[in-house]
């Protein structure tokens, strides 16, 4: 307790005076630090921050923040800890790792609970994961699937959460990666097939590894092998195999160490099968075999042996042993001969083991004597001609046998080969002729063998001819319809013949009819008809040889029909009362004819009167009247065959009382257009009267006729307004002629045809490519329902053809001078208007949106701008849309409608590019979108900043150069764009080398590399834009390359790529020099709104840099008093409140270290709600609330309060704070959140 009271006072006075410093210094960097970074440790960080405070105050501040850190820690423990050391434990506690497995290590610490550390992993004496959260324990270190990359020296350090007193680090822990082994199978012997009863043996090798690190598994099918052999050993012997070991084996490897297999064996497939069984083949088979015939003995091995892996022994009488009779595998008996017959046996022996085969079973092979044969003939001598002889070859009938015939000779006779067949044994001549008597032998030849039999004994063949017959016909040719017909045969030589009678092409005999008689030699036709015309022809037939006669040749009857009589009617029928009618009757076969008239059904001739006259063939009817009305016929006779013709077909004569009057139509029922055409029909009643000649006639009955035609329909093609007039029409027919009366009048009413005209349906004539247009085709002084419409385009028919009133078409840039043109046709009478007048459309190429910004694209929060978009040489019904471009794929529609939009007050949300198109028509037709056009506006507490390093605007070409993001409370998905002179968005890390997190490196930056860059947020957050350029330049300006704060120090320096001989160079300032400088640097300590302006370099040896635009920015909060006097107060209050304040660091030990250091601003909401209300519409707010890192998003408990603050310069302020509590993993922390009501 006296230890621990004295260590309490020791510290006393040195806390009174570090508290004052304290407290100052974390009123500074609160103010100060106005873009806070976010870290992982904060202790760590903490101070690394007070390090480099110190260097611009001083470093009391480190000592006090030392010892106020060691008064907390004596304050609980009350003395100094040895250090423990950190253990690694591995699990499973394999240290040689395959490819693939995982292993899992922990780090603890002796003695000590794992929930009271939090732990650091090294690999290879590198920190892994140094910006991870301190929130994470990290305990356990989870390494797979392990890669050749795992393998190295693991070890890891402990840091205890209450004081953060670390541990030893532990020792290290070697983990060796290494590719599994896979196992090699190897089998002997290695024959495909094996044999039953033989041995096999199979070894396991793993390569590289030792033999005796190792057991061995074994495999067969994918199933262990149940077997005392297996285990331990690399070797698996089967002895006596037999079937049931046939299958796949494999095999695997278990390292005795670790218990880790290896990879198992490709498979080894293991063949076993029983002796295979000697087959011999005898060739030919299943046949008897002759002397002199050739024997082929054949050795087969059976189960698909090859046969160049065996040798083969044949053997006669059977058995082995005896009468070893050859080695091959193919015993050839040629020529065999009777002594060659007995039993036949063969086995093989394997080349590779001299394993015999199982011994064949016998074949037996008989060898038989020659046979000889014999000739028969049917029927027996003599033979006469036509009939079919057989000739048979016996004695040797066998079915494996064919028969060679031989007529003349047994060495040159040949066969008729037109008239002859071959069967079997058997030769047959069909039709035998005079030339066929001779002898005749033959001789068997075996199939397929070169044996043939003993020649037969010839024999002679004797051949007769036929009795011939004749046929005869009465009368001759031609023979008419209705008359008798007699055909006779007659055969001269034998007797007792029986007569068959064949018409056409039928092999079947005439049967007996009515009108088909038979008596004897003779066959009667009665009442040919022409079904009848045909050849005829006859033979004789009998029941004893010869049993028929030669066929008699063939007589053609030809049977012609009787002359047709044909009767016409001139004029047509129906007739009309008064006309002269005339018959006419005629025959076109023969002369000499004379003509009877008959009238109905009578069969008495039409008399002789005034009124019928008889001439010729013709029959004259004088002013026909109704009582002529009747049917006629004719018919005409003479007096040789034939006698009579035949009667005509009747004609019906009608006779009308009346005289017809024509009525005349036009197919015209309204005006006909000047250049149409139009048709006149004059009809006739009744229609069937016909022979009509038509008379046309123009404005009067008594004109000449302007046309005659032989149908009854007049055109005028080309109607002209001349045509108009009342037209008649009447017929006439017959000699004299014989006329109607006149028709109906039918006017023709002729009018000019309407033109046609073009119009284009839209407001503008400027046509662009792709825009589609509206043509609209209208007649003058028509209505649209009777018309359709066909369109031309540079004067020809469009295609496909539209037939609307209206024709859309989507114009294509380069068809400049098109031309469209129209012509309407009536739909009721198919006529046309006028073509109208071309239309000529010009097209333009696609136009390009142009987007215009103010000359001062930079602005500050607060300002307005408006951007304007316009469609060069067009300004009819454009509608426009404005984009901001987010990224290279991402296009965000912010605004619609108006030529213009504006952005008032303008955001650092607001940064970015902006494009625009406009569109019209229906379907829209959209330009060219605009060049991208950036807005750039810098704002004061931005969520996000660009870190450059090195930190200035200028670069020289290909020298290395990194940006990042670096963020307020939302470290993940920012992402670093820029904006280049070439007008290109380009987004991390497209062209750059190496991207880590949101930080981008470029090694060879070039001039065109040049540009605008900011970070910005998946959710739209931006940070302030910053110029960066690029230039290939001996001599550049360095200067900062965010805007300076009031009150700041400003460097300029000049850079150079060559370090110059002598460094004295002028800067600047908008054109006028300031004061030279001895080392090329200029300082101002304290920059004001006046040095904001355009600075450069000017080197005597060197050259110029380009301009430099620096930018001032008024300080946003209200500067405190001086440093020293808080300390003077420190002093005097710090004695009263020491031992309150050693009671709340004891309870907020975590508090000050997280507030009092790394404390922030926070955007207020209210704020952010003001800046919605500005968006323009369409535009959602991106705003998201920011947390530091390993702190929970949640509710918060929030109090206001009124804060009266005076300022040196006696400006009164109204300030409201809010104290937001926020819980991190074990430490709470007070964010003092302060919104300014009223202004300056």
């Amino acid at each position: 307790m006296l230890s621990h009271l004295s260590l309490f006072l020791s510290f006393s006075l040195s806390f009174s005076f570090s508290l004052s410093l304290s407290l100052s210094l974390s009123l500074s960097l609160s103010h100060t630090h106005t873009h806070t970074h976010i870290h992982t440790n904060p202790f760590r960080e903490g101070v690394r921050e007070l390090q480099g405070v110190g260097r611009s105050q001083n470093s009391m501040a480190l000592t006090a923040l030392y010892l106020l850190t060691l008064f907390s820690s004596v304050l609980k423990y009350g003395h100094m800890e040895v250090r423990q050391k950190a253990v690694v434990v591995l699990k499973p506690n394999w240290t040689k790792l395959f490819r693939g497995d995982t292993v899992s290590l922990r780090c603890t610490v002796p003695g000590e609970p794992s929930t009271d550390w939090e732990y650091i992993w090294y690999k290879n004496e590198e920190e892994l994961n140094p910006y991870k959260l301190w929130s994470e324990s990290n305990e356990y270190k989870n390494v797979g699937p392990v890669e050749d990359t795992d393998s190295a020296e693991y070890a890891c350090l402990g840091m205890r959460k209450v004081d953060s007193v670390f541990s030893e680090i532990s020792d290290a822990v070697v983990l060796t990666v290494s590719e599994r082994p896979k196992a090699v199978i190897l089998q002997r012997p290695d024959w495909l097939q094996i044999f039953s009863g033989e041995t096999v043996t199979f070894r396991c090798d793993i390569p590289g590894e030792l033999l005796t690190e190792w057991r061995y598994r074994w495999r067969k099918d994918g199933q262990k092998v149940k077997s005392d052999a297996a285990g331990e050993t690399n070797i698996y012997r089967i002895t006596a195999a037999d079937q049931s070991h046939s299958g796949k084996y494999t095999c695997t490897g278990l390292r005795k160490s670790d218990f880790k297999f290896s990879l198992a064996s490709d498979s080894v497939t293991l063949t076993v099968r029983e002796r295979p069984r000697a087959v011999a083949i005898l060739s030919p088979k299943d046949m008897e075999i002759f002397s002199g015939e050739a024997v082929l003995l054949r050795c087969h091995i059976e189960d698909g042996e090859a046969e160049e892996e065996w040798r083969y022994t044949w053997y006669k009488r059977g058995y082995v042993g005896h009468s070893q009779i050859g080695e091959e595998r193919e015993l050839s008996l040629s020529p065999a001969s009777e002594g060659d017959s007995g039993d036949y046996t063969c086995r093989g022996t394997r080349k590779t083991d001299s394993q015999h085969s199982q011994t064949s079973p016998a074949v037996r092979l008989a060898v038989s004597a020659l046979p000889k044969v014999s000739v028969s003939v049917k029927p027996g001598s003599p033979i006469f001609i036509g009939e079919t002889v057989v000739l048979e070859c016996g004695a040797a009938s066998r079915s494996d046998w064919s028969y060679t015939w031989f007529k003349g000779s047994p060495q040159t006779g040949a066969l008729p080969a037109d008239r002859s067949s071959k069967r079997g044994d058997s030769l047959t001549i069909s039709g035998a002729t005079e030339t066929d008597e001779d002898e005749y032998w033959c001789q068997g030849e075996r199939v397929n063998s070169n044996t043939s039999s003993l020649m037969s004994d010839p024999v002679y063949l004797t051949v007769s001819d036929l009795p011939t017959s004749s046929l005869t016909a009465e009368p001759q040719n031609p023979v008419f319809s209705g008359e008798v017909v007699t055909l006779t045969c007659a055969i001269e030589s034998h007797n007792d013949w029986e007569y068959r009678w064949y018409k056409g092409s039928s092999q079947s005999p005439v049967a007996q009819s009515d009108r088909y008689s038979r008596d004897g030699n003779s066959l009667v036709i009665r009442g040919a008809a022409e079904s009848d015309q045909d050849h005829y022809w006859c033979q004789g037939e009998k029941d004893t040889r010869p049993t028929s006669s030669h066929i008699s040749t063939y007589v053609y009857l030809s049977v012609t029909a009787l002359p047709s009589a044909t009767l016409t009617l001139q004029p047509p029928s129906p007739i009309f009362s008064g006309e002269i009618v005339t018959f006419t009757c005629a025959i076109q076969y023969l002369r000499d004819w004379t003509y009877k008239w008959y009238r109905r059904s009578s069969k008495d001739t039409v008399s002789q009167s005034a009124r019928y006259s008889r001439t010729g063939n013709t029959l004259t009817i004088r002013g026909a009247a109704v009582s002529d009305e009747d049917q006629y016929w004719c018919q005409g006779e003479r007096d040789t065959r034939p006698m009579v013709s035949q009667i005509s077909h009747n004609v019906t004569l009608s006779v009308l009382e009346f005289k017809p009057k024509p009525r005349l139509t036009s197919n015209r029922s309204e005006q006909v257009y000047t250049g149409s055409s139009v048709t006149l029909t004059c009809e006739v009643d009744p229609s069937g009267a016909t022979g009509w000649t038509f008379y046309w006639y123009r404005d009067s009955q008594n004109s000449d006729p302007v046309a005659l035609t032989d149908t009854n329909a007049y055109t005028i093609n080309f109607v002209k307004m001349s045509d108009e007039a009342p037209y008649f029409c009447n017929a006439g027919r017959g000699s004299p002629i014989y006329f109607t009366h006149y028709s109906n009048a039918s006017w023709i009413k002729v009018t000019e045809r309407p033109k046609a005209f073009v119009t284009l349906l839209s407001n503008w004539t400027r046509i662009f490519s792709g825009e589609t247009i509206s043509l609209q085709c209208d007649i003058q002084g028509t209505t649209d329902a009777d018309w359709d419409y066909i369109w031309y385009k540079n004067g020809y028919l469009n295609n496909p053809v539209n037939h609307e009133k209206e024709y859309r078409v989507t114009l294509v840039y380069g068809h400049r001078g098109d031309e469209y043109a129209c012509i309407g046709r009536r739909r009721s009478e198919l006529t046309y208007s006028e073509m109208s007048e071309p239309y000529s459309v010009s097209v333009f190429e696609r136009p390009l949106a142009e987007l215009s910004v103010p000359a001062q694209i930079w602005m500050h929060e607060g300002d307005s701008v408006t951007l304007r978009c316009e469609v060069t040489g067009s300004t009819e019904g454009w509608r426009f849309h404005w984009y901001r471009v987010d990224s290279a794929v991402k296009q965000t529609l912010v605004y619609s409608n108006g030529d213009s939009y504006t952005l008032v007050p303008v955001a650092v949300r607001h940064t970015g590019l902006y494009m625009c198109r406009a569109e019209r028509g229906e379907p829209p037709y959209y330009t060219k979108n605009s060049k991208l056009q950036p807005v750039w506006v810098m704002g004061l507490s931005p969520p996000a900043s660009v870190i450059v390093r090195p930190n200035r605007t200028q670069h020289f070409i290909y020298k290395s150069l990194s940006m990042s993001c670096e963020t307020q409370g939302i470290p993940a998905g920012w992402r670093l764009r820029w904006f280049t002179d070439r007008g290109e968005l380009t987004e991390c890390p497209a062209g750059w080398r190496s991207v880590v997190g949101s930080t981008c490196t470029i090694v060879h930056p070039h001039t065109s590399d040049s540009g605008v860059y900011w970070c910005q947020s998946e959710a739209g957050l931006r940070s302030n834009p910053i110029n960066v350029t690029f230039h290939d330049t001996e001599v550049i300006l360095e200067s900062p390359a965010h805007p300076v704060t009031e009150g700041d120090p400003l460097t300029l320096q000049c850079r150079y790529r060559k370090t110059p001989a002598k460094a004295e160079a002028d800067i600047y300032k908008d054109g006028a020099p300031l004061q030279p400088t001895i080392t090329g640097e200029l300082t101002i300590l304290a920059a004001s709104k006046a040095h904001e302006g355009r600075y450069r370099c000017r080197h005597a040896d060197r050259g110029e840099s380009p301009d430099s635009w620096v930018t001032v920015r008024p300080r946003d909060t209200p500067t405190h008093t001086h440093l020293v006097v808080w300390l003077v107060v420190g002093l005097f209050v710090s004695l009263a409140l020491v031992i309150l304040l050693a009671t709340l660091l004891y309870r907020y030990r975590g508090l000050f270290l997280q507030v009092g250091l790394f404390g922030w601003g926070r955007h207020s909401t209210n704020q952010q709600t003001r800046d919605d209300q500005n968006r323009p519409e369409g535009e959602k707010s991106g705003f998201v609330p920011w947390h530091r890192g390993g702190a929970r998003s949640g509710p918060s408990d929030v109090v206001y309060t009124d804060i009266e603050l005076k300022e040196m310069r006696r400006k009164w302020y109204k300030v409201q704070c809010v104290s937001d509590t926020q819980q991190l993993t074990r430490y709470s922390y007070v964010q003092n959140i302060c919104i300014e009501f009223g202004r300056r």
